[in-house]
This record gives structure tokens, sequence and C-alpha cells, in this order.
């Protein structure tokens, strides 16, 4: 049950980091065009879309938890090892993802501040490529989590 839980978790999380990547370019757009109320809206949005992120990333800590304490019930050694596995790559994709918060989190309080008229310098293409990086390993992570678990379903 929580391995079940921790997969469509997961991939909740990967939904909502893709559609974050997607409004950034739209919030990129929308400031090349110096559309910034807009913009704004936008960047409200997403830090809407993060605090969710953040809240379903402590859910899926917890279902992995149940999961590791579960290893020792489960045979033979392989599957275990395969359980094993997957928790590890899913503890990775919330580690991610918290490095993906910190990064989104810096990018919209920057555009915040330049839309209200803020001198702030151009952080934001490093801050976008950085964000962009970390939905691309989380993506990575959670599409390893899910060869796993197809292989420990076959044993």
């Amino acid at each position: 049950m929580a391995r079940q839980e921790a997969s469509v978790i997961a991939s909740e999380i990967v939904s909502l980091s893709n559609e974050s990547t997607n409004n950034l370019n739209e919030i990129a757009q929308l400031d090349k065009e110096k559309k910034y109320t807009e913009a704004l809206l936008l960047v409200s949005r997403e830090l809407e879309r993060n605090r969710q992120a953040r809240e379903k990333a402590i859910k899926l800590s917890v279902h992995l938890e149940t999961m590791a304490k579960n290893l020792n019930q489960i045979s033979p050694a392989s599957a275990s090892q395969l359980a094993l596995q997957a928790i590890s790559s899913e503890t990775g994709l919330i580690s991610r993802l918290i490095t993906y918060n910190d990064y989104l989190t810096q990018l919209l309080e920057v555009l915040r501040e330049k839309f209200l008229g803020k001198n702030i310098g151009n952080k934001i293409p490093e801050l976008i490529a950085k964000i962009n990086d970390e939905a691309q390993a989380i993506n990575d992570l959670n599409q390893k989590f899910n060869e796993i678990m197809k292989e420990f379903d076959a044993k």
C-alpha cells in the first residue's frame, strides 16, 4: 500500500514540477513583453504550487519510511534489494525537490522584485537553468523508481 501511494505522490510531484517549468517559460515571455501584472499573477500561482509540492514531498517521505521499515519482510533478498533501490531513488527525488523548491522560491522572489521595479540584476537565466536541471533530475529519479518497481513486481 505504501509503495503504491509513494508512486502516486511521486507522479504528482513530477506533474507539479513540469507545470512549473512550463509556467516559468510563460513568465519569462511575459517579462520580455513587459506584461508585469500577468507575470506577477503567475508568480503567485507558482508560489502556491511550490507549497503543494513541499506538502506532497512530506507525504512521500512518510510512505518511504513505511516501506523502509518493511524491507526485512521482503523475500527473496533480491526483491528486498530492489525495494531498497526504489526507496533510495525516491529519497533522492525528495532531496532534488527540496533543491528545486529552493531555486524556484529564489527565482519567484527575484521576479517579484523585478516586476515591482526594483533593480536586482539578472539572476533569472541562471536560476531557470538550475530549476530545469533539478526538474530533469526529479523526472529521471521518478522514472528510475517506476522501472525498479516493475522489476520488483516481476519477482
